[in-house]
């Protein structure tokens, strides 16, 4: 059923597990958090220097995903006050190394790459979306959208 305005305008989709992932991190932010986390930084003052946000909006920022499950504090007796990702938090760093893919192909020249390596087999490691099914790479145009809904 198609839903739109008068004004011809789609409205909003309806809330699926892709827009809940998007609304966990659909900040300026939230994922340069992340990664400063990702990379080594834990406490306050040296996430702010990674970022580079507000002070304020950092402390919202990290506030949102604590509150989220994506992050947590880290007490003195477990290695220095700070933050540390949860296992969510670290599962969203699959997300980043897909948009690092992205990046590579299409960062200004200017920018230096930052390489991975697979601890496991020592090589560069290069994310690749893959379905689970057949095990081939899968690229934009090659699948479809479906809702599943599900009944109580």
């Amino acid at each position: 059923m198609d839903k739109s305005t008068a004004s011809g305008l789609k409205s909003k989709p309806q809330r699926d597990s892709l827009a809940v992932a998007l609304d966990a991190i659909n900040d300026r932010w939230s994922l340069h958090i992340v990664r400063a986390l990702a990379f080594g930084a834990s406490r306050y003052t040296d996430i702010l220097r990674s970022v580079g946000a507000p002070r304020d909006v950092l402390s919202a920022r990290l506030k949102k995903l604590i509150e989220t499950g994506i992050i947590e504090p880290r007490s003195a007796d477990t290695g220095g006050a700070g933050y540390q990702l949860t296992q969510k938090g670290k599962d969203l760093g699959q997300v980043i190394l897909v948009l690092k893919r992205w990046g590579d192909t299409y960062k200004p020249a200017d920018v230096p790459l930052v390489e991975f390596t697979h601890t496991v087999c020592g090589n560069v490691f290069v994310a690749d979306v893959r379905c689970e099914a057949c095990g081939r790479s899968v690229k934009s145009g090659e699948f479809e959208v479906r809702s599943i809904e599900h009944e109580c």
